[in-house]
């Protein structure tokens, strides 16, 4: 690997300052940047946002109402800590990007008039 592909790579580890505060003038949140940002399962390669999974791999799931620190991949059901996601990186953000997830799921659910558990 050269190392401009080393300093890409670097660079999508991590949301750019710049972003985050146009992003966030605009009224969205770090844990809003963060869950719907790209990821790559680290067993079969698929790119996906944390948002995409929750709704589709995570669906009747009673933990994806109730905090759950790991992600699921769409393709191949593989789960992992949010804490291994690059611009996640510690357990408090991990824990923050959870309990948002979380909330959104719920409030999603309760608009459609499904119970958590189902």
């Amino acid at each position: 690997m050269s190392k401009r592909d080393e300093e890409q790579e670097g660079a999508r580890d991590f949301i750019a300052p710049g972003y985050a505060q146009a992003m966030r003038d605009r009224g969205f949140s770090w844990n809003t940047l963060a869950s719907i940002r790209k990821i790559s399962c680290p067993n079969c390669g698929f790119m996906f946002s944390l948002t995409y999974g929750r709704t589709i791999a995570c669906r009747g799931c009673p933990q994806a109402t109730r905090n759950c620190p790991k992600a699921r991949c769409a393709k191949c059901d593989h789960e992992f800590y949010l804490q291994e996601m690059p611009h996640v990186g510690n357990k408090y953000a991990q824990r923050s990007v959870a309990l948002h997830m979380s909330n959104i799921e719920s409030t999603y659910n309760e608009q459609v008039g499904r119970k958590r558990h189902r």
